[in-house]
Parts: structure tokens; sequence; C-alpha cells
């Protein structure tokens, strides 16, 4: 099937994937360059954020590459005439399958809780995670058969809500138990991170919607998918990855006074 793409509607999705590529990249850059700025116990939460983005990278130029041998050369009516089916949705998902964990990962990694706590959380969040990514791929790609079950597309959004919601209890409810013991500075930067979190991932089942309102796709729907997940991209992976960063430098100061005087002179 194609979709009839002019020239706004080609530009809006070539230049926000293009943002996402610049955005993921340098933050990728600074994220590695920066991870010396803590102490060592907190350095692994800024390599996997600095993984995050860096995958993110990596599957952005796959899409940008992959929707301009889609869209082709520019038609006579100046517009563009978009093959969806060499436009691969599964780029996507394959970056989320991969980066969504490692969010969740990052956050339980920077606050330094006790081992048990961190093996609890993460032993729930993860899977529920890969789960929600897994559930919702066959509904984006609409795909008519799925280890033999015929469902509507909005049926797998439905299904990848469940764990979503799961994961959302498990970080406002469970790890707001694991908070006591941080400073008032970590815990209004949590704070900030959850709310950031449920903004961001708040788009995607927006952005999926839109794209699911016709029974086939549509230009503007799919438009509307391609900037939203990309703009929540940005936001849940570029601006969750210096927040956590932030996080480090806060509690690297709480943890050695020598740190903090090198790193946060007047």
């Amino acid at each position: 099937m194609n979709l009839a793409l002019d020239y706004g509607t080609h530009s809006a999705i070539y230049n926000v994937l293009s943002l996402g590529i610049a955005s993921m990249t340098f933050t990728a850059f600074f994220l590695w360059i920066a991870r010396d700025r803590v102490l060592p116990r907190y350095r692994t939460a800024i390599m996997v954020s600095a993984s995050v983005v860096s995958i993110a990278a990596y599957h952005y130029f796959r899409m940008y590459d992959s929707f301009n041998k889609a869209a082709g050369e520019m038609t006579a009516t100046g517009g563009y005439d978009l093959n969806l089916a060499e436009y691969n949705v599964g780029y996507r998902y394959v970056d989320w399958f991969l980066t969504v964990p490692l969010l969740l990962v990052e956050v339980v990694a920077v606050l330094a809780l006790a081992r048990a706590v961190q093996s609890s959380l993460l032993m729930r969040l993860v899977p529920a995670a890969a789960l929600m990514i897994a559930l919702g791929y066959p509904g984006d790609a609409r795909l008519d058969n799925v280890f033999g079950l015929t469902l509507n597309p909005s049926v797998w959004g439905l299904l990848s809500t469940i764990p979503f919601l799961y994961i959302l209890y498990v970080l406002f409810i469970e790890l707001g138990k694991s908070l006591e013991r941080q400073s008032d500075a970590v815990k209004k930067k949590v704070t900030a991170l959850r709310i950031l979190l449920i903004a961001s991932w708040g788009v995607y089942p927006l952005s999926f919607i839109a794209n699911m309102q016709a029974t086939a796709p549509t230009a503007d729907g799919f438009m509307l998918r391609e900037v939203g997940y990309s703009i929540a991209d940005i936001t849940a992976k570029c601006v969750f990855g210096l927040i956590i960063y932030s996080i480090a430098r806060i509690k690297s100061a709480e943890d050695s006074k020598e740190f903090a005087a090198s790193e946060f002179k007047d």
C-alpha cells in the first residue's frame, strides 16, 4: 500500500527523524565523555544512559534511511508516494525493546539502593517493559496473524497498556518506598523523572491511537505517529538521561566532600 504525502507532511517526518538522530547522537557523546564526572558507584547508571541514546541514535539512522527509500523521489505534483511496505516500523520496536528496559535500569542504578531492593525492582520492571513493547508491535505494524491470533490493532494496544500501568505502579508506589532515605534534592529529581516518564510515555499511546483511527493507514495518521513517537523518544531518552546524570552528580557530592569541593567550586 502507498500513501500520498504532500510536501509539508513529508518534511515534518523527515525533519523530526533528523532531529532524533542529532539529539540521540550528541546526548550520547556528552554522557560517554561526562561519565567520569561522577563517583565510580554511579557511573553504571551514566553508562547505561549513554548506551540507551547510542542504541536509539543507530535506530534513528536506520529509520531515516528507511523513510527516505520508502518515500522515493518527489513526484510531479510536488509530493511523495510513500511505500508503506518499504518503511520498516520494526526499527522503532527493536529500539524500544532494548532501550525501555534500560531506561528503568538507569533509575534504579542511579539511586544506589541495596542490592536486594535493586534486584526486586528490576525483576519486575524489565520483564514488564519487554512485554509492553512486544504486545504493542503487532497492532502498530497491523499484523493480520500473530501466533494464530487475529486481533484488531486496538486490542493489541489495550493489551500493551496492562504492563505499562504495572510499570507506573512499581515506579510510583514500590520505588517510592525506597526514596525515604534519599536527600530532598534527590527526591525532587526522581519526582521530576517520574513525571517526565508519564508525560513522555503518555504520548506513545496517543500516537498509536492516531494511526489506528482509520481502518487503513492515512497520511495524517502516519505523520502524527512518527512525529509523536520521535518527540516522546527525545524526551524519554535524552532529557531523561540528562536528569539521571544530574542525580548522579548530586549523590556523588553528598557522598564525598572531596568530590563536592572539586566539582562544585564557587
